[in-house]
C-alpha cells in the first residue's frame, strides 16, 4: 500500500517537519523498545523514508536495560527489534546498560537519563542530529496528570516539548513527533500494516502512578471528553510559550540583583514592585544559582519566601533551603546565600 494512505504516516510526517524541524535528509536516531508506540515509529519512519522528498538517514537504536534478565524478556525484545530493523533495511545499533548504575534513587529516571545518554552516543558516532522517540498524545496527558498530582507550576505545565536538546547543552536534539496521535490511532496503524509488538509486563504494574492512570483514568477521560489527549498536548504548548515569556521577564529582573561576597542581594522595595510570579521565578533562578536543587523548589517552598519579601514585616527572617543554602529577609534586603562554601573538585 502507498503510505499517503495511512493517516498515521501523514501525521508523523506533519510532526517530523512541523514541530521538531526535521529536514527530509536529515539524521535521524529512532529510538525503539519493541512496544507498539516505537515499532509503529519505526515502520512509519521507514515508509517516509521511501517516499520522494525525503530520504531520511535513519538508524535504529535499542537500549538493553538488563533489568528484566531474570525472565529473558529483556533480550527477546532486543532480538525483536533488531530483526524487524533487518527486515526493514535500516543499521541497528544496540547499547547495553550496567543495571547497577540505575539502582540509585528513582529507577525510571535513571533508565531514562541513562538511555538518552547511550541514544546521544550513538547519534554523535553516526553523525546524526536527531533521535526520534514515540511519546504520544495520551502519554503527554499522562505526564500533565502525574505533574498536577505532585503539585506543579506554569513550567511543570509545560510537558513534554516537540524538541528540545537531548540533555543539557547537547547539539542532539530529541524529538517527539507522534505527540497528534493517540495510542488507539498507533495500534490501528500496526493493525492495519499486520505488524506485531513486543508487551512490557512492568507497564501493566498497578504500584506505579502511571500505569494506574492508564488503565483506570484514561478511559473515562476519553469517555467524558473525546479528544482530551490533543487538548493536553495543546495545553502544554500554552504552557512552555507562557513559561518562556516568564524566563525572559526574570532576565529583565535580574538587572536589579547585585552579587556581593554574602551572595545576591535584592532591595526589598524593588523586589516588592515585581509581580508576584516574576519575583518567585527570579528567587527560583537565584536559588539555582546558589546550588539548591531544582526538584526542592516547588510553590510549597518558594510561596512562603515570596510572601515574607512582599509583606511590610520589618524584622529578620530566614529561610534554609537546605544545609549549603538560604534565603535571608529583612528590612531592607532579600539576600541568597551559601550558607556552607561549595566543595571544590
Amino acid at each position: 500500500m502507498i503510505p499517503s494512505k495511512y493517516p498515521f504516516v501523514k501525521a508523523l510526517a506533519h510532526g517530523l517537519r512541523g514541530r521538531c524541524r526535521v529536514g527530509p535528509e536529515d539524521g535521524v536516531i529512532l529510538a525503539v523498545s519493541g512496544g507498539a508506540d516505537s515499532v509503529a515509529l519505526l515502520r512509519g519512519a521507514a515508509m517516509l523514508q521511501a517516499q520522494r522528498g525525503w530520504r531520511l538517514r535513519l538508524a535504529v537504536a535499542h537500549v538493553q536495560h538488563h533489568l528484566r534478565d531474570a525472565d529473558g524478556d529483556g533480550e527477546r525484545d532486543a532480538d525483536f527489534v533488531a530483526d524487524l530493523a533487518g527486515d526493514l533495511g535500516l543499521p541497528f545499533h544496540r547499547e547495553d546498560l550496567d543495571p547497577a548504575t540505575l539502582r540509585v534513587g528513582n529507577l525510571e529516571a535513571a533508565a531514562r537519563d541513562h538511555r538518552y545518554q547511550r541514544l546521544e552516543q550513538v547519534a554523535f558516532r553516526l553523525g546524526a542530529g536527531h533521535v526520534a522517540v514515540a511519546h504520544h498524545a495520551d502519554d503527554a496527558l499522562e505526564t500533565l496528570l502525574m505533574r498536577l498530582l505532585r503539585g506543579t507550576s506554569v513550567r511543570g505545565m509545560g510537558g513534554m516539548p516537540w524538541r528540545r536538546p537531548i540533555r543539557k547543552t547537547s547539539a542532539v536534539a530529541l524529538v517527539r513527533p507522534m505527540l497528534t496521535l493517540g495510542r488507539a490511532e498507533v495500534q490501528d496503524f500496526l493493525a492495519a500494516i499486520g505488524q506485531d509488538w513486543r508487551e512490557d509486563a512492568t507497564n501493566a504494574d498497578r504500584s506505579r502512578v502511571r500505569s494506574r492512570l492508564r488503565e483506570a483514568v484514561l478511559p473515562v477521560l476519553h469517555e467524558l471528553a473525546p479528544g482530551v489527549d490533543r487538548r493536553a498536548v495543546r495545553l502544554a504548548d500554552h504552557c512552555r510559550q507562557v513559561s518562556a515569556g516568564l524566563d525572559r521577564l526574570t532576565t529583565e529582573a535580574l538587572s536589579e540583583v547585585r552579587y556581593l561576597d554574602g551572595g545576591a542581594v535584592l532591595l526589598r522595595e524593588e523586589a516588592r514592585r515585581m509581580p508576584s510570579i516574576v519575583l518567585g521565578s527570579l528567587l527560583r533562578h537565584l536559588l539555582l544559582e546558589a546550588g539548591a536543587k531544582a526538584d526542592r523548589l516547588g510553590h510549597r517552598v518558594l510561596r512562603p519566601i515570596v510572601r515574607a519579601v512582599r509583606d511590610h514585616a520589618g524584622h529578620t527572617r530566614s529561610f534554609q533551603l537546605s544545609a549549603a543554602v538560604q534565603v535571608r529577609v529583612d528590612q531592607k534586603i532579600v539576600q541568597v546565600q551559601r550558607t556552607i562554601p561549595p566543595t571544590s573538585a
